[in-house]
């Protein structure tokens, strides 16, 4: 008789429910989120090294990449700079995609512009939009953006591999 009291069909279906609810709400807990998971993956770092001591460190992100609906009219980039200088950096950077093409426009992001995907990486960074004109298919493959601090040193985000999405 006790057998028949703990599988009754009642204390099965709620087992069953425990157990497929459950592991449900953990897969769907831990998974990242697209947009955030994008940027990661469309996300390059370099840093200056001056005296063997490292100056600056960036991390440029191709938005392009993350959100093609909203970013789709020229090439953008969220550049993340990292430096104990204190310097207007947004006066000092100097961007080109190739050898001819120059950036159309940079500007800072203020706090109260900082979103699930525009935000830095820690209190201490600075986060500038760069935007170029639109570039065809062809360089697109071929996309290296360089970054030349005056006075500090230069640096290369290398966009030419693409760095496949994670499946969860």
């Amino acid at each position: 008789m006790p057998f028949k009291r703990v599988f009754n069909l009642k204390n099965i279906f709620i087992l069953l429910c425990f157990l497929f609810g459950g592991c449900g709400f953990y897969k769907d807990s831990f998974k990242p989120e697209v947009l955030a998971e994008k940027k990661i993956l469309s996300s390059r770092k370099a840093e200056i090294i001056n005296d063997n001591k490292v100056s600056v460190v960036a991390i440029a992100s191709y938005l392009n990449i993350v959100n093609p609906n909203i970013y789709n009219t020229r090439e953008y980039f969220l550049i993340e700079i990292f430096s104990e200088l204190d310097i207007p950096f947004i006066n000092y950077m100097h961007f080109s995609i190739t050898s001819d093409e120059y950036f159309l426009w940079i500007r800072e992001i203020n706090k109260d512009e900082f979103d699930d995907v525009i935000k830095p990486s820690n209190k201490w960074s600075k986060l500038f939009l760069v935007a170029f004109s639109d570039v065809d298919e062809y360089d697109k493959k071929n996309l290296k953006l360089n970054l030349e601090i005056d006075t500090i040193g230069s640096m290369n985000f290398d966009f030419t591999y693409q760095v496949l999405e994670m499946k969860l």
